[in-house]
């Protein structure tokens, strides 16, 4: 749902900034293009089969897939030297640490408003919005993006999603249903601009600057919220595939 709100605004804005349009590509260059693509596609796909089969932790599968990306690029493709990759493995520490830094300040953040009680306190003022679910599915929606706009994304799951799953329990919702809603709300927090911490990482890897980046950002974060609020009122989105396999 939320793909297709977004390849439409795309389409708009290359529509009214009148981009050009680009050929289609012919079936030999797909074909080509595809068996191009296998052997670094195998790397994502070593990624989850590893995660999801407990062979090893992320970040060791991380490792073996950063290894995984150098045999690739020096040893097959030749895409760069050792001098090429000492530069590259420094502005990689380089970026590692700015990202540390930004994620330290969060979780220290994290900490103090979990401190003051404050998890509570919203949870305290969701009930007051109103007592019905569509009330509650919108209030917590809110709730979700601003903590999410405010903390780092795991210690923000942590805090609140022990408090609102049983809520969501009570006025019906379905607990799949929801831990989705509470994932795409609280992603779309981490990217609003200015404080969001995955706004601030996108940036420092794009190297450009927070304020361009900030008004660029704005129609995508509108359809963003509408494309929440599509799934959050119409469970179908998140049932769709668990009923097609029988899961459920």
């Amino acid at each position: 749902m939320i793909a297709v709100l977004l390849m439409i605004l795309n389409w708009v804005l290359a529509v009214r900034e009148g981009a050009p349009r680009m050929p289609r590509a012919t079936g030999p260059e797909l074909a080509l293009a595809t068996g191009a693509a296998a052997l670094p596609l195998v790397m994502p796909v070593l990624m989850v089969v590893g995660i999801r089969f407990g062979f090893a932790t992320p970040t060791e599968i991380s490792a073996v897939a950063v290894l995984y990306g150098l045999i690739l690029a020096c040893g097959l493709y030749r895409a760069f030297g050792m001098r090429d990759l000492v530069r590259i493995v420094v502005e990689s520490g380089v970026l590692s640490g700015m990202v540390l830094f930004i994620i330290a300040a969060a979780g220290s953040f994290a900490w103090t408003l979990t401190a003051a009680n404050l998890p509570v306190a919203l949870i305290s003022l969701l009930h007051a919005l109103g007592d019905s679910r569509a009330a509650f599915l919108v209030g917590s929606l809110a709730l979700l993006v601003v903590v999410g706009w405010l903390l780092e994304g795991l210690p923000a799951l942590i805090i609140l999603g022990p408090l609102l799953i049983p809520i969501a329990g009570q006025y019906g919702i379905d607990s799949i249903h929801y831990a989705m809603v509470i994932i795409l709300a609280m992603g779309i927090g981490i990217f609003i601009p200015p404080i969001g911490i995955g706004f601030y990482i996108a940036c420092a890897v794009a190297e450009c600057r927070i304020e361009a980046a900030s008004r660029a950002m704005i129609p995508y974060l509108i359809v963003l919220v509408l494309g929440v609020l599509a799934v959050a009122f119409i469970p179908w989105f998140t049932h769709a595939l668990p009923n097609l396999v029988g899961s459920r």
